[in-house]
């Protein structure tokens, strides 16, 4: 499972404002239009990113999915480890 907050580099405490000011800063960051110098494989993975911000965003900026998201969180179950291994991964290292 995703962790939203930590996708967006916020705390679960964060505020509307703290959420909605995270959002922009990251998708500005990897907006297809502002990486006009960068490689396609970078461009790749900068939307790979963009898509998982966007998702954090929709997410925690409902106040009803926010809660659901927290309750399910905490109380999470790893039924698949080496899933949740590979995706840990992919969050740190997209490329691979």
């Amino acid at each position: 499972m995703i962790n939203h907050f930590r996708v967006l580099g916020i705390k679960e405490t964060a505020y509307e404002a703290e959420i909605k000011k995270a959002y922009r800063r990251l998708s500005n960051l990897y907006h297809p239009d502002k990486l006009l110098t960068h490689t396609d494989d970078e461009k790749r993975q900068a939307g790979v990113q963009l898509q998982r911000v966007q998702e954090a965003y929709d997410i925690l900026s409902d106040s009803k999915k926010r809660a659901a998201f927290i309750k399910d969180f905490k109380n999470v179950i790893v039924s698949d480890p080496t899933a949740s291994m590979r995706e840990l991964w992919d969050q740190y290292y997209p490329s691979h």
